[in-house]
């Protein structure tokens, strides 16, 4: 856990690094493809040494992969609905976040009591951060298409 939180307090800080340097679309993709690494690290973890590796890697993993639900949440708002509407968005994806955690949780317990394991929610989950992550590229393209007609008009 040591290695977790010292590689989330920097990797929290060059997510922002990397939203400036390279946009929105590399940063959310370094964080998804992070994310579903997440899911599989810890389908393969178990007492042997190649599961101590998994579950090492995990510890980074899942550093890279938590920026999407902290500091990318007001980034989101800023970048795809511009500083006019941040609060309002910003508000949207907190609540959903939020409600995203009440709901994760039984159903993931509700998978472990039904199968004896986090396999199937698991991979569940990797499949919603897969068809999460190509939906945010269509909604990147959307949001800084409209931004550019809506400049372009004014």
């Amino acid at each position: 856990m040591s290695v977790h939180w010292i590689a989330l307090s920097v990797l929290k800080f060059l997510t922002g690094l990397c939203y400036d340097r390279f946009g929105l679309r590399i940063t959310t993709t370094i964080n998804f493809i992070a994310t579903i690494a997440v899911m599989v690290s810890l389908m393969l973890i178990n007492n042997t040494f190649a599961g101590r590796v998994f579950a090492f890697s995990y510890s980074i993993l899942a550093a890279l992969a938590l920026p999407l639900e902290t500091i990318m949440l007001p980034i989101f708002a800023s970048d795809l609905f511009g500083q006019k509407s941040f609060n309002k968005f910003m508000g949207l994806f907190v609540s959903v976040n939020t409600a995203g955690y009440a709901i994760g949780s039984p159903v993931v317990n509700l998978s472990f009591d039904m199968f004896g394991n986090y396999n199937v929610a698991l991979v569940g989950s990797a499949v919603i951060t897969i068809v999460t992550a190509s939906l945010m590229q269509y909604v990147i393209t959307a949001a800084h298409n409209e931004r550019k007609r809506v400049e372009q008009c004014n």
